[in-house]
């Protein structure tokens, strides 16, 4: 190898190594960034599913919270009726109150006094063919447990509140829009809440707004007023009292009943049950007052019920998150945000499971683009243009090296040219310098060798002529210089004067010249003097390496697109078919031991595939039926 080479190699190894090393250490950083951002991912995505599950208890909570108001609220109203008013009671709230649907009474072994099983139709709603025989046979007041009941959580603040109350705490740690968000959605279910409360006393707003229609708010299915059967009742629906503390009301406190003592007195007992009829969900309220024989009761309007649940429901959500409360068929009865109907619930909580078995609130996570999947396509990226980086710098030491090689292999070339050239001129002016001075001095015998001498001076000076056109036309070729001076010509005429001129030449050599010219004309337009460089150094290719054939051949033929082609044949011995493309090479010659007798610089074909490239046609090489070589000039 030689020293340039060596120190380009030198050069592309201090690049590859440094390239490799940034390489690997990139991709280990990239690993380590790869395990951050999943963990990170990880960690968002773990906590977000906690916000969201804890939104959805919170949603079921209050949901709750609604049931419960309802449930107590309505248990109030009954167990605080007399037993004279009882009637009228349920009478009432089976025509105005929403979340009633019937009102009940049963004897204490569980047989239906009202709704009488005499009324015609039972009054369109079918509860004794619903209920008669569940309540006949397994009366709920009769149990241990006397049924389940959610109960109302009015004194304590909800959830909600307490969220509230954080974000009020923290709210430095919160953006104005955050706090917004969760005050709408405390906003919301405490209005629900009070108008569930109201409804469910019986108590409405529009009723309270004068101190004249108090009494008589619940005076209407009683008998009684309010005043004479509750106090609280009727300080609960003073226009004195705020609104937001109706909510609050409670029937007067019984020790006796409520505290869980046994006092030695019969205490009241209370419960809700359900009951599944033809695949449907019923709630069923009873009431058995303290010291009272009978029960009294109130089946529940679902449909009411199910509307003011929407209340529980977040006003606002943040994200794409969605939320939905079902029921125990699936069905959805309210939703807030986006629920895909196919997908599979990211959360889900049990909605009050021993009065709405199978009733869930769900929640909805999309995934979240950018996870696990994303921190694999950072790593597949990032790593994809580390490798880049590194494949361009090794390809650019490769390119350098193999540049490096080339540079030094056309060195070696130019410098054998050099030589080559050299020799070649050295030769003919050794000739001419020698018949020079033998003339000069007289010592030429007689005329005849006298002209002998002279045409031998003259033949070497057309050799020299020759090689310098070849030198000049290479450089200017190679500078991108050569200028071309188009001319009509007729190739017949030129390509017959320059035979006639190189004939002797080609009979010295040994070759016997054929021509196959047209009879006609045949002209062209074309550069007279690329024309004739070319032609010369196919004929000059042919007296080196095909005087063995001992004939040559120059055909003109119009060609197949329009404009000429010339045909130069030979028989010499061909050439090699793995020097075929590369004979138009520069400085390129045939292997030494078929080429070693012939002088030359191995610039005559590629000079002259060039020249005829720049006239707008092509110089080809084709091996010879029967032995030698043909090349093909093609003109426009």
């Amino acid at each position: 190898m030689f020293p340039v080479s060596r120190r380009i190699l030198a050069y592309w190894l201090l690049l590859l190594i440094p390239a490799l090393g940034v390489g690997l250490g990139a991709i280990m950083l990239l690993r380590r960034e790869q395990a951050r951002l999943a963990e990170r991912a990880a960690y968002a995505d773990e906590a977000r599913r906690a916000a969201v599950t804890a939104r959805a208890r919170l949603i079921a909570e209050n949901a709750e919270l609604l049931v419960g108001d309802v449930q107590s609220g309505l248990l109030d109203l009954l167990a605080a009726e007399p037993a004279g008013g009882i009637d009228r009671l349920l009478d009432q709230l089976e025509k105005t109150n929403p979340l009633v649907r019937t009102g009940f009474q049963c004897a204490p072994d569980g047989r239906v006094l009202r709704p009488a099983p005499d009324r015609a139709d039972d009054d369109g709603r079918g509860f004794l063919r619903r209920f008669a025989a569940r309540l006949r046979e397994s009366p709920p007041w009769r149990n241990d447990n006397g049924g389940a009941t959610i109960p109302s959580r009015t004194a304590s603040a909800p959830a909600a509140a307490s969220l509230l109350d954080e974000v009020a705490q923290k709210k430095e740690s919160y953006d104005s829009s955050s706090r917004q968000q969760v005050a709408s959605n405390v906003s919301k279910v405490q209005s629900a809440r009070r108008d569930v409360q109201a409804l469910a006393k019986n108590i409405y707003p529009e009723a309270a707004r004068t101190e004249s229609s108090a009494p008589a708010l619940v005076r209407g299915y009683t008998g009684v007023t309010s005043e004479q059967r509750s106090p609280s009742l009727a300080a609960a629906a003073s226009p004195g009292r705020p609104e937001a503390d109706i909510k609050d009301f409670r029937p007067p406190a019984r020790t006796n009943l409520d505290s869980g003592l046994d006092t030695g007195r019969a205490r009241e007992q209370r419960g809700w049950f359900p009951v599944k009829v033809d695949g449907r969900l019923h709630l069923l309220g009873w009431v058995q007052p303290a010291g009272a024989d009978g029960v009294r009761g109130v089946e529940l309007e679902m449909a009411a019920l199910i509307s003011r649940l929407g209340g529980a429901l977040p006003a606002e959500i943040s994200g794409e998150e969605g939320y939905a409360l079902r029921d125990d068929q699936g069905r959805v009865l309210h939703q807030a945000g986006a629920v895909p109907r196919a997908a599979i619930a990211a959360v889900t909580v049990p909605l009050a499971a021993e009065l709405l078995p199978g009733w869930t609130v769900v929640a909805f996570v999309p995934e979240v683009a950018g996870d696990g999947a994303g921190s694999g396509g950072f790593f597949l990226i990032s790593t994809l243009l580390v490798g880049i980086f590194v494949a361009a710098i090794v390809a650019g030491g490769s390119l350098l090296l193999w540049q490096a090689r080339r540079s030094e292999a056309e060195a070696a070339q130019k410098t054998s040219f050099v030589a080559n050239v050299s020799h070649e001129f050295k030769t003919p002016l050794t000739t001419i310098r020698l018949y020079s001075e033998l003339l000069e001095q007289g010592r030429v015998r007689d005329a005849a060798q006298s002209g002998e001498y002279l045409r031998t001076i003259g033949r070497e000076t057309q050799r020299l002529a020759r090689l310098v056109g070849n030198a000049l036309d290479f450089s200017r070729l190679e500078q991108g210089q050569k200028k071309y001076a188009r001319d009509n010509l007729d190739l017949r005429a030129e390509l017959t004067r320059l035979l006639d001129t190189q004939a002797p030449r080609l009979t010295e050599a040994g070759l016997v010249l054929h021509r196959g010219l047209p009879a006609q004309p045949l002209p062209v337009t074309s550069d007279r003097d690329a024309f004739e460089q070319i032609v010369l150094n196919l004929l000059d290719n042919a007296a080196k390496y095909g005087a063995a054939g001992g004939e040559v051949t120059v055909e003109l033929a119009s060609g197949q697109a329009g404009g000429a082609e010339i045909r130069v044949l030979d028989r010499g011995p061909g050439v090699p078919p793995t020097h075929r493309e590369r004979i138009f090479e520069k400085f390129h010659r045939v292997d030494d031991t078929l080429t070693a007798e012939k002088a030359g610089a191995g610039l005559g074909l590629s000079i002259a595939r060039q020249l005829a490239r720049g006239l707008g046609g092509e110089l080809r090489h084709l091996p010879r039926a029967g032995g030698g070589a043909s090349f093909i000039l093609e003109l426009p």
